[in-house]
C-alpha cells in the first residue's frame, strides 16, 4: 500500500476511536446522572416562624336569644320578618289562647265581689255582724236599766238580793255576746281582706298571662330566622323566632377544635384568622371562652375568639380559617417543615446527599426553626429520603421556599394563609 494511502487509513482509525471514546464517556456520565435519585430541594431562609395548631369556624353572635312562647296557642299575629332590626322591648309576635282571656274575665269578677265583701261601709257581710253588735248593745243597755231598777227596788226593800243578782248575770251574758259578735267581725274582716288580696294577685296573675302572649324583644338586635307563621299551634316553650345583637363589635369567631388541640388553648391566647369573604385581609383576635364539652360526633370543642379591630361589613355565617399561636419568632433561620425528616435535616452539595445535625426549634404546619446546622441559602431536601444515604449523589429539582411551605396545609389553609408567616 502507498505510504501516504496508509497514513490516511491510520487517521481516520485514531478519529473513530477518539469519537467513541467520547461517546462512551459521555454515555457513562448520562448513565451515572439519570440513575441518580431525584430529589425535591428548597432553601434554608431567614424569617419569622409560628408554631400554631388550626381549626375552621363561623362568626356568630356572642349570644342569642331564642323567642319562646310562654304558653301554648295559636299565634294570632307577626309584626316582623327575617333580617329586620328591633328594639328592646318591641312586640314581635302576638299569641291567642281564649282560656287565659276567661280565665281574666273570671278573676276580674271575683275580684269586684271580694271588693264589696270586704268594703267596711257596705259590706253584706259586716252588716249582717253590725246587726247582732246593735242588737246585743241595745239589750245589753236594757239589762243595765233593769239592774238600776232592781237597785232602787232593793233600798225600798221591794226587790230581793235574787232579783239583784238575775239583773247582773243578764248584764254580764249580753256583754259576752256583744264583745263575741265583735271578735267575730274582726276576724270576718280580716278573712274578707284576705280573700280581697287573693283576688288581687289572681287578678294581676291573669293579666300578666295575658300580657305573655304578645312576645317581645329582649335586646336591640335582628330576627336571625324565619318566624313561625301566623296560625301556628305552639307549646309553651316552643321557639317563634330567634334575636340577636349581630353589631360587629359583638359577634365572635366560634371555631370548632379538634379533642387533640383543645388543650393547647387558653383564655388570651392571640389567634389569626381569615374569612373566605375577605381574599387578602388577616383578622387578629384573642380566644375569650372556652365550651368545656365536645361536639359528641364531630369530637370538636367549640371555642370563642373575639375579633380584635372587626370590620363593619363583617355578618354572622361568614366562614374561615383560624391560626391559634402557640409561640412566634420574628427572625429566625427557617426551612419548609417536611425539610426535618427522621429529627434532621439534608442538604444537597456538589451534587451529593448530606445529613445536617441540626437543632430544631420551634415547629409549625409550613416552617420549622433551624437553630443550628443550617444557614441561609442552603438546599434543603423537602422530598422523602426513604432509603437514601448520607453522600449519596442525587439530581435536584427546585422549588421555591413560599411554595415549599405551603405544600403542608390543606388547600383552603393554604390559600387563605399564604403568608401568614413568611
Amino acid at each position: 500500500m502507498h505510504p501516504r494511502r496508509r497514513a490516511q487509513s491510520n487517521t481516520r482509525w485514531i478519529i473513530t476511536a477518539a469519537v467513541a471514546a467520547v461517546v462512551v464517556v459521555g454515555a457513562v456520565l448520562a448513565f451515572l446522572r439519570f440513575s441518580s435519585p431525584l430529589v425535591v430541594v428548597s432553601e434554608a431562609v431567614e424569617g419569622p416562624v409560628v408554631q400554631a395548631f388550626y381549626s375552621t369556624g363561623t362568626v356568630q353572635p356572642d349570644r342569642e336569644f331564642p323567642i319562646k312562647a310562654n304558653m301554648a296557642g295559636t299565634i294570632a299575629e307577626v309584626r316582623v320578618d327575617k333580617g329586620d332590626a328591633v328594639t328592646r322591648g318591641q312586640p314581635l309576635a302576638i299569641m291567642a289562647e281564649p282560656g287565659l282571656v276567661f280565665a281574666q274575665r273570671q278573676a276580674q269578677a271575683e275580684l269586684e265581689e271580694k271588693q264589696k265583701r270586704a268594703d267596711p261601709t257596705n259590706s253584706p257581710v259586716l252588716q249582717e255582724f253590725d246587726a247582732r253588735i246593735s242588737a246585743g248593745q241595745a239589750q245589753l243597755e236594757i239589762a243595765q236599766r233593769e239592774l238600776t231598777r232592781i237597785k232602787a227596788l232593793i233600798e225600798k226593800n221591794a226587790a230581793s238580793q235574787t232579783d239583784l243578782d238575775v239583773a247582773s248575770d243578764r248584764i254580764k251574758t249580753v256583754w259576752i255576746l256583744v264583745e263575741s259578735a265583735k271578735a267575730q267581725r274582726a276576724t270576718r274582716q280580716l278573712e274578707l281582706e284576705r280573700e280581697l288580696q287573693v283576688a288581687k294577685s289572681a287578678v294581676d296573675t291573669a293579666n300578666w298571662n295575658l300580657q305573655q302572649q304578645t312576645l317581645k324583644s329582649p335586646i336591640e338586635g335582628v330576627v336571625l330566622n324565619r318566624p313561625l307563621s301566623v296560625g301556628t299551634r305552639v307549646a309553651i316553650n316552643d321557639v317563634v323566632m330567634t334575636i340577636a345583637d349581630v353589631r360587629p363589635e359583638k359577634l365572635v369567631m366560634r371555631a370548632a377544635v379538634d379533642e387533640e388541640d383543645v388543650t393547647k388553648v387558653r383564655v388570651g391566647q392571640v389567634v389569626r384568622m381569615t374569612l373566605y369573604s375577605y381574599e387578602s385581609r388577616t383578622f387578629e383576635g384573642k380566644v375569650a371562652r372556652i365550651y368545656p364539652q365536645a361536639d359528641p360526633e364531630r369530637r370538636t370543642f367549640e371555642v370563642d375568639v373575639q375579633i380584635v379591630d372587626p370590620d363593619a361589613r363583617l355578618s354572622p355565617g361568614m366562614t374561615g380559617e383560624l391560626a391559634f399561636v402557640m409561640d412566634a419568632k420574628e427572625r429566625a433561620v427557617v426551612v419548609p417543615s417536611q425539610a426535618v425528616q427522621k429529627g434532621a435535616v439534608y442538604t444537597v452539595e456538589n451534587g451529593r446527599l448530606k445529613k445536617v445535625g441540626a437543632e430544631i426549634g420551634l415547629r409549625g404546619i409550613e416552617r420549622s426553626e433551624v437553630r443550628s446546622g443550617a444557614k441561609p441559602g442552603d438546599r434543603v431536601v423537602i422530598s422523602t429520603i426513604g432509603e437514601m444515604e448520607d453522600g449519596q449523589r442525587v439530581r435536584m429539582s427546585y422549588t421555591d421556599p413560599v411554595t415549599a411551605a405551603g405544600l403542608n396545609k390543606p388547600k383552603q389553609v393554604n390559600d387563605n394563609f399564604k403568608g401568614f408567616n413568611n
